[in-house]
């Protein structure tokens, strides 16, 4: 178990910032049928742009998969059951968690989230 307690460093308004979170529940209606409920919530995280072992290395070019690594006390869900995955707004910028590491070794309840760029199209 690791003794540093990075709490505070993460905590230190000169790396955070705040970002929102839209989270998506589903339930289910007395007729069957699927309700989406979204709602949005603000908070204070560390956002830092992904490693460069990101970068993409193709035949024919080159790209960096577009994403964040964020490090939060909030809660964070990469789609959980009747949970979706969160959609997090950084900078102006929609990103979705695709994975969720306990960093409560290194603090209390903080939490890494992996996240994507969502794309700049709506389908």
């Amino acid at each position: 178990m690791p003794i540093l307690d990075a709490s505070e460093l993460l905590s230190d308004p000169d790396f955070c910032q705040t970002i929102t979170i839209t989270r998506t529940t589903q339930t289910v209606s007395e007729q069957g049928e699927a309700q989406n409920e979204e709602f949005e919530m603000l908070v204070v995280a560390v956002c830092v742009p992904i490693r460069s072992a990101e970068l993409q290395r193709l035949p024919d070019a080159e790209r960096l998969a577009g994403g964040v690594t964020v490090y939060s006390q909030t809660p964070l869900f990469a789609g959980d059951g009747a949970i979706g995955a969160d959609i997090l707004t950084v900078n102006e910028r929609q990103f979705t968690v695709v994975s969720i590491e306990d960093w409560t070794p290194f603090g209390a309840g903080f939490t890494v989230a992996r996240c994507a760029l969502l794309p700049l199209q709506n389908d």
